[in-house]
């Protein structure tokens, strides 16, 4: 079994701070012309008021059952955690995070040990960090050029397992992100 340290950290994830004063995204004298952004994001994430709704757990449904989601705020991120039900001590675990990050951009996502992959997820900008130490990864879906959503994935098997299902659930979160 995963130590649940490592889990709660890998599920929030890992960002640099910027120093400085934060500020609006827009204001309300905005040009009439709408920006777009080369990380085909747009206003950002704060619009997403509740993680939990990223994710359905029919879309988890071909890796086993999962408890009902954990919505909560940690390492400065808005959460969402499913766990794996676990019926027998043959069972795989899995920890599956998706986590709103209204200030760090995708370019944000930290080598943990595995490096860092530019990744295409539907047409959207993304990085994957396989985790060095645990058995975990990371993907940074861009919304806007100064926030993401990640998927984050803990299992008991490889890196490698986990960014590949971190990859095939980003699919299923991607299309709910706010277009730019």
């Amino acid at each position: 079994m995963l130590p649940l340290v490592a889990g709660g950290a890998l599920l929030a994830g890992c960002t640099s701070t910027q120093p400085g004063t934060a500020s609006p995204a827009q204001s309300s004298s905005a040009s009439a012309a709408p920006t777009e952004s080369s990380s085909a994001g747009g206003s950002g994430t704060q619009s997403i008021t509740d993680p939990c709704s990223l994710l359905e757990m029919s879309d988890l449904s071909s890796y086993g059952q999962f408890n009902q989601p954990e919505s909560k705020t940690l390492g400065g991120a808005r959460t969402c955690k499913y766990q794996k039900k676990i019926a027998s001590a043959s069972d795989a675990t899995m920890v599956i995070g998706v986590n709103v990050r209204d200030d760090a951009s995708v370019d944000q996502v930290r080598d943990t040990g595995g490096g860092v992959a530019d990744k295409d997820i539907n047409g959207r900008r993304a990085k994957e960090a396989p985790d060095g130490a645990a058995v975990g990864c990371t993907l940074g879906l861009a919304v806007g050029a100064s926030s993401r959503v990640d998927v984050a994935v803990l299992l008991d098997s490889s890196s490698n397992e986990a960014c590949q299902v971190a990859e095939a659930v980003a699919k299923s979160v991607e299309p709910k992100l706010p277009k730019g």
